[in-house]
């Protein structure tokens, strides 16, 4: 005899534990955490990536810059410092002790003390010079006693030809020195001649030679 029907009890999965659904929800959890932190975890490194390669090409573009600023400075540094000299030096006014310092720094260059020089300044300084030099004469002058009337007049006849050849008693210490005027020269400049040749203590001169050891080590 065929059946006559048939009844459905349960359509749905076995049941499950309290205990076994928490375990394999805390395991989608975690699970899903992990995957969601190595995502984050390869976008911040993407992140860091692209961000050092800016800051590195950054860093590249200054340096470069730095480096170009450098160059250029190096370039016009010694012709801005040369410019700012000569602006500045034509307004200093030069004391007699200045002058005279100028000079005797240029006279120890000679390791000869007893080799006779010429000493070359211009009008304007070789006067402040003789001032300073006729003060120390007149203090000596003060102290010592007077000469009697011939040897006055011996003195008074030999002064005639004085200043023909150089004046050789500006710098009374320096017997071995004679001065000259020289309209060619400035205030601060002096040259000195000896049997050797010529010593250029000219502004001019030194400036250039400032200018040239700037350039050279620039």
């Amino acid at each position: 005899m065929p059946p006559t029907g048939f009844s459905v009890r349960s359509v749905s999965n076995p049941p499950v534990s309290l205990q076994e659904h928490q375990s394999k929800s805390q395991a989608s959890f975690d699970a899903g955490k992990q995957e969601a932190t190595q995502f984050y975890q390869g976008e911040i490194k993407q992140l860091q990536d692209q961000f050092a390669a800016k800051q590195n090409d950054l860093l590249d573009q200054v340096n470069q810059r730095a480096e170009e600023v450098l160059a250029m400075l190096n370039a016009n540094l010694p012709n801005l410092v040369m410019e700012i000299v000569q602006k500045i030096l034509p307004s200093i006014e030069l004391s007699a002790s200045d002058i005279e310092g100028i000079v005797r720094s240029l006279i120890k260059e000679f390791s000869d003390e007893e080799e006779k020089l010429e000493v070359f300044l211009c009008p304007e300084d070789l006067k402040l010079l003789k001032a300073l030099g006729k003060g120390s004469k007149e203090e000596e002058a003060n102290e010592a006693s007077t000469s009697d009337s011939e040897d006055g007049f011996a003195s008074a006849i030999a002064g005639i030809f004085d200043n023909l050849d150089g004046e050789d008693s500006v710098l009374p210490d320096l017997p071995r020195v004679k001065f000259h005027e020289d309209n060619s020269l400035v205030s601060g400049d002096c040259q000195i001649k000896s049997k050797f040749g010529l010593l250029d203590g000219r502004i001019a001169t030194k400036i250039r030679k400032v200018k040239e050891e700037l350039t050279e080590n620039g």
